[in-house]
């Protein structure tokens, strides 16, 4: 058996070994799933589809609307940051998010929205979430029931614990170049990892990055792939769940899917360049690879 191989395979066997199955489900639940469950309590729906109007004309019963921006900051110098805590607090307060509340997210785009919120409440330290797989669509087809209500939220105060561990910054992505316990995964498009769409001042990759686009966690109905197939096509890659795995891509928007789809595999050690390539682009004294 040639190498290579045998070291995927092996790489295989301990991420199964790293994915607790209930985990995995519990983080990625089917219409069936959230259709059964529409009168809990317990339960907070967040709708992220692009356009809020489309919310307004027909969402999931129980569904409070939020813009994937609301679930960022803008930072002047382009692209976003995450919420500090107090942000976060506000954030969680006007969706009526308490500590034990699960919240299900979904969106109109693959839960490429709907893992940017992800992504921001694992980071505010809040651990039940959810994405809904094939977002508004899946319910669509699902033929369950849609409403024009909108639910009245009662404020909560929640005050988050902000994870710094998930986040890496430009200096802590910089001083681990060339470490093999890390793997840096950039989740564009392929004409942006070689540096031909340019979308900062200058074009390219981190060194050392491996791409794999964010669609290709998506069947082509944007259900997310069966984890066997996604456990093999980031293995392929390099990226194995014995390494801590930093995501990124131009503002983490579409970071936040691959980091998500990873979570959802159980990979132990995930870390989100938050500031991403608008940020690496820009600072001439970071090092890059074409």
């Amino acid at each position: 058996m040639p190498k290579r191989l045998a070291l995927a395979l092996l790489a295989l066997v301990g991420l199964a070994a790293a994915a607790p199955p209930a985990r995995g489900q519990d983080l990625l639940v089917d219409p069936a799933w959230l259709g059964a469950r529409l009168n809990d309590p317990g339960l907070r729906i967040v709708d992220m589809v692009t356009e809020p109007e489309e919310y307004q004309k027909a969402h999931v019963p129980g569904a409070v609307y939020l813009h994937v921006n609301d679930a960022r900051i803008a930072v002047p110098a382009g692209g976003f940051r995450l919420p500090t805590a107090d942000e976060g607090a506000r954030l969680l307060g006007a969706l009526g998010i308490g500590p034990d509340t699960h919240v299900v997210i979904y969106d109109d785009s693959g839960g490429l929205h709907a893992s940017r919120l992800f992504f921001t409440l694992e980071v505010l330290g809040h651990r039940k979430v959810s994405l809904l797989d094939g977002g508004i669509h899946g319910w669509r087809r699902a033929k369950l029931p849609l409403t024009t209500e909108i639910p009245r939220v009662e404020r909560t105060e929640y005050r988050p614990a902000v994870r710094g561990d998930l986040v890496a910054s430009a200096e802590w992505v910089r001083d681990r170049l060339g470490d093999a316990t890390v793997a840096l995964l950039d989740a564009r498009t392929a004409a942006e990892f070689t540096g031909k769409d340019r979308r900062a001042k200058r074009g390219g990759h981190i060194p050392g990055a491996v791409n794999l686009e964010w669609k290709q966690n998506l069947r082509p109905d944007w259900t997310f792939k069966p984890r066997a197939e996604l456990r093999a096509m980031y293995v392929a890659k390099g990226v194995t769940p014995d390494k801590t795995v930093v995501t990124y891509c131009q503002t983490h928007h579409r970071a936040s899917h691959s980091y998500f789809a990873l979570r959802l595999l159980g990979y132990p050690r995930l870390v989100g360049y938050d500031r991403s390539w608008i940020e690496w682009g820009n600072r001439d004294d970071l090092p890059l690879a074409r």
